[in-house]
């Protein structure tokens, strides 16, 4: 018996089912372009379970673009050698590193991937969002919706009172952020296709406070033929607080374990471990993953898109599933944003669809590839064999610093032209020249002509409500000016209480005479900066006697154009803006 049903007159602009990393995520960047949320959670409490745990750099660089990356970089945990032992559970047989560990580097200074609990990621977000006014509804249910031509009409229903009330809410947009079984997913009638089968056996994710193991490493014990168990520290100490995965034919899903019963959780890490001195002191909660690897065919379907868990499912191989995720949510964030202001035309957010779904789809044969290892015994912690065991290393491919788009309709490339039919290896390879469609890159020493002495990166440039035009040029002259006002008249198109669209930048090398530019007006937004160590250029693969270049970093952060001048810029933003000059 439900409560009387509430009716919301007032169209807003968008509903985000689900309160996970991606629906936080995906808030937060609209809220950053101004654009009104409201987040619904079915559950009546955060999330107090670690779950998704590895960041990887290429999301670390998603929340600095979101202005949310410090709490991360305070509280995360790099990723630790890994230690397997003999069946005694005690011997060491072998310590190797789970990856190879990249330094931070002026272009890239968040290299290091970090553990971070997935209850404390959400945290983050929610605390950013409130900033905006902005807080999740929990024990808010999505039930269905309809859409039209100028909007979406959605059924919830609120648990917050008893009986529950009924609530029809219209928005501009839908993005259903809301787990694996998506019910926005259902009720839209994607396809969910994949597979089930031969992907080896279940898996048992544990999140315990623990004592007497060394926060150093991360541990692994026994084999897929029987059991194997993984205890990876999630925070630095003082905190016991483990993250336990349980693997293998043997390893069965209790009711009693799953209750979170202590001494049936304690004998389980005893039995898979081999050693009784690992002492289980609290439980946060248990989740299993059953094999399953699917995709929908679409992203989107007119006013209604689907993110993260919602859209694609897969192996925790790889821990791709949360970055991914956040990843869709910063992809989709700022395109719906310029949509819903009018600024670009609503055929514009096909292009989330375009961008994503070949990342995704190389995503699910990457860990479905390492989940097989798992299968054929390639995991065996406990082999005599001094090597690394194939299934517990990984390649630097994963930490998805290589991802691009190189294909996308709305990249511009004057330089290295995308050949159609060609390779594209989504997740990238390291070396070669920069190109449209890559992640732009870091680059710190740049100087402001204005002040003189003060100092910025180009990442603390870039934004998610902004296009960063950087001219590099080796003259402040009047082709450089042009091109300057040429940028700053898109801005313009744009109501008088909005951001800027386009952030102008000319970046000037080193050997440039500071004194000789001509500072911006008092009331401009253009940036004029001297490369002081010419890293920015090395960055971009940018020569001193190369001529001038102009690079669009889109608000993603993805290099949207690389084009030798004001024709260029004109093809590039023609793709995104409604109006072009």
């Amino acid at each position: 018996m439900y409560a009387s049903i509430i009716d919301s007159s007032t169209l807003a602009p968008a509903l985000v089912v689900g309160g996970g990393p991606a629906g936080l995520a995906a808030a937060l960047c609209l809220a950053k372009n101004g654009v009104p949320v409201k987040i619904i959670e079915k559950g009546k409490t955060p999330e107090v379970r670690a779950r998704g745990t590895g960041l990887w750099p290429r999301t670390m660089e998603v929340f600095a673009n979101l202005g949310v990356v410090d709490p991360f970089l305070r509280n995360g945990l790099p990723v630790n050698q890994m230690r397997a032992y003999a069946s005694n559970g005690y011997d060491v047989l072998k310590t190797w590193d789970f990856y190879a560990i990249d330094e931070p580097t002026p272009t890239s200074p968040y290299a290091r991937a970090l553990l971070n609990p997935q209850d404390s990621t959400e945290a983050f977000l929610r605390d950013a969002l409130e900033k905006y006014g902005i807080h999740v509804e929990f024990g808010t249910e999505f039930v269905d919706f309809e859409q039209d031509e100028s909007g979406v009409t959605v059924k919830l229903l609120s648990h917050s009172s008893e009986p529950p009330v009924s609530e029809t809410f219209r928005a501009s947009w839908l993005l259903g952020s809301d787990g694996g079984k998506s019910a926005v997913r259902k009720r839209l009638g994607a396809s969910f296709l994949g597979e089930s089968e031969n992907l080896g056996p279940m898996a048992i994710f544990g999140d315990f406070e623990m004592e007497n193991l060394d926060r150093g490493f991360w541990h692994v014990w026994g084999n897929m033929e029987t059991s194997q168990a993984l205890i990876l520290p999630l925070s630095t100490p003082p905190s016991k607080r483990w993250q336990i995965i349980f693997m293998g034919k043997n390893i069965r899903a209790s009711e009693s374990l799953m209750h979170g019963d202590l001494p049936v959780i304690q004998d389980m890490i005893n039995r898979t471990t081999g050693r009784n001195d690992l002492i289980i002191t609290k439980a946060y909660g248990l989740t299993v993953w059953s094999p399953n690897i699917r995709m929908v065919n679409a992203f989107s379907k007119d006013r209604v898109f689907l993110i993260g868990d919602a859209a694609h499912a897969h192996p925790p191989t790889g821990a791709q599933g949360m970055n991914s995720s956040v990843q869709d949510a910063h992809n989709l964030g700022w395109k719906l944003a310029l949509v819903h202001k009018k600024l670009a035309s609503e055929s514009f957010l096909s292009t989330y669809n375009t961008e994503r779904l070949p990342v995704i789809a190389e995503m699910l044969n990457l860990t479905k590839e390492i989940s097989h290892m798992f299968r054929k015994g390639d995991a065996d912690a406990a082999s005599e064999d001094k090597s690394p065991p194939k299934g517990w290393t990984r390649s630097n491919k994963l930490n998805m610093m290589g991802l691009h788009c190189h294909w996308s309709p709305i990249v511009v490339d004057e330089r290295t032209l995308f050949t159609e039919g060609g390779p594209v290896d989504v997740y990238g390879t390291a070396g070669g020249i920069l190109r449209a469609g890559d992640r732009a890159p870091s680059a710190p020493g740049l100087v402001d002509i204005a002040t003189q002495d003060a100092e910025t990166t180009l990442f603390g440039l870039f934004g998610p409500a902004h296009h960063t035009a950087l001219v590099f040029s080796s003259q402040d002259g009047d082709v450089e000016s042009a091109l300057l006002q040429e940028l700053d008249a898109y801005n313009a198109i744009a109501p008088k209480d909005l951001s800027p669209l386009v952030l102008p930048v000319l970046l000037l090398p080193s050997s440039f005479q500071r004194h000789a530019a001509k500072a911006p007006a008092p009331d401009s937004i253009v940036r004029k900066l001297v490369d002081r160590d010419g890293i920015a250029r090395g960055a971009y693969d940018i020569q001193q006697d190369d001529g001038l270049w102009v690079v669009i970093v889109r608000p993603d952060g993805v290099v949207g154009g690389i084009v030798r001048g004001s024709e260029g810029i004109k093809k590039y933003f023609s793709r995104i803006f409604n109006t072009s000059n």
